[in-house]
């Protein structure tokens, strides 16, 4: 058995999009009549919405509450913990599955059978290889620090996980978390996971620390395969804004009412058209890269870029009230550093 997990939570963009990614899935492993057997677990705090599109597919579901969620961030308080402890609890439950997560901006490109079978015991899955840590070593960080800065943090320090003391270093590979497939014996590695997470992000509040430890883990463990062929992972911000449009126009109240043979037909034609479709539709709607640019310059604390594409997106979408709020906080943001 292989648990397909997802975690979905808060609103009806990300429920859409995990709606797709599921059955993403089964429109290509419906496809053969021999298959392993798979059943979905999607932790989420809207049952409802799912079950409206996912009745014929085996899932069971997970209930997230505020609290449950705001207790898996930690006491470092970072969101994307909660997908860690979410796939050590899978891992928990069901002791003797593999289990596949994914990311609910993701969706299958070619049947996942031979994915699936590669995952076993020393052999793990994440999406693909995003960066070696030295060779961007100059990125910069919150609070004025650089990757650089990470590094030294990480090969200076020796951490205590399982194994006794361990260093890491800046030679080694960040791997995209977008999907995870692991064996039921990673089981024993996410105390180290969890540790990685709440030390790694307290001393940098990079948020991508969840895949970075996992990466590290994972890879000073077992063998690492990537998954890039099977699925695609839409995670940049401005992706996402377009995928979202696109998906709007189809998965509605028209398409939970198709049967389900039918629902599979059109997200095959869909998953086959959006990897160029996405690109097509930022290429028409440029105001959309402008926006997230200024997001992105933003949060990295680069204030006079952020400012001109800011700027530039106001011009274009005046009426982004939402986002003028936004680019006022990070403005009082600023100016109270400087003070």
């Amino acid at each position: 058995m292989t648990n397909l997990v997802v975690l979905s939570y808060g609103s009806p963009k990300e429920y859409r999009r995990a709606v797709l990614a599921v059955l993403s899935f089964f429109s290509f492993y419906d496809a053969q009549a021999a298959r392993p057997e798979v059943k979905v677990i999607i932790y989420t705090d809207r049952s409802d919405y799912f079950e409206q599109f996912l009745g014929d597919v085996p899932v069971q579901y997970v209930i997230l509450t505020p609290e449950q969620q705001t207790a898996m961030m930690g006491t470092v308080g970072y969101r994307h913990r909660i997908k860690a402890v979410v796939v050590g609890d899978t891992l928990v439950q069901h002791p003797q599955d593999n289990l596949l997560f994914f990311d609910s901006d993701t969706f299958f490109i070619k049947h996942p059978g031979p994915l699936l079978a590669s995952i076993r015991p020393g052999v793990d899955v994440m999406h693909t290889v995003e960066f070696t840590f030295n060779d961007i070593a100059t990125q910069p960080l919150p609070h004025d620090k650089t990757v650089a800065d990470f590094v030294r943090m990480m090969e200076q320090e020796p951490f205590q996980t399982t194994r006794g003391a361990e260093r890491f270093s800046g030679t080694q590979q960040c791997w995209n978390s977008g999907v995870l497939g692991l064996a039921p014996s990673v089981a024993a590695y996410l105390p180290d996971v969890y540790q990685l997470i709440d030390h790694l992000y307290a001393h940098s509040h990079w948020h991508i620390i969840e895949q970075i430890a996992f990466s590290l883990v994972l890879q000073t463990r077992d063998q690492i395969l990537p998954a890039i062929d099977y699925v695609y992972h839409y995670w940049e911000g401005d992706k996402k804004v377009a995928a979202d449009a696109l998906l709007t126009e189809v998965i509605d109240a028209r398409f939970a009412a198709l049967p389900y043979p039918e629902k599979l037909a059109q997200v095959r034609q869909l998953v086959g058209r959006l990897p160029a479709a996405i690109p097509a539709y930022l290429a028409a709607h440029r105001e959309i890269g402008l926006k997230q640019d200024a997001i992105t310059a933003f949060n990295a604390d680069h204030f006079w870029p952020a400012y001109r594409a800011a700027l530039a997106y106001l011009l274009k979408v005046p009426a982004d009230r939402k986002f003028l709020k936004d680019v006022l906080y990070h403005t009082k943001r600023r100016l109270t550093r400087r003070g």
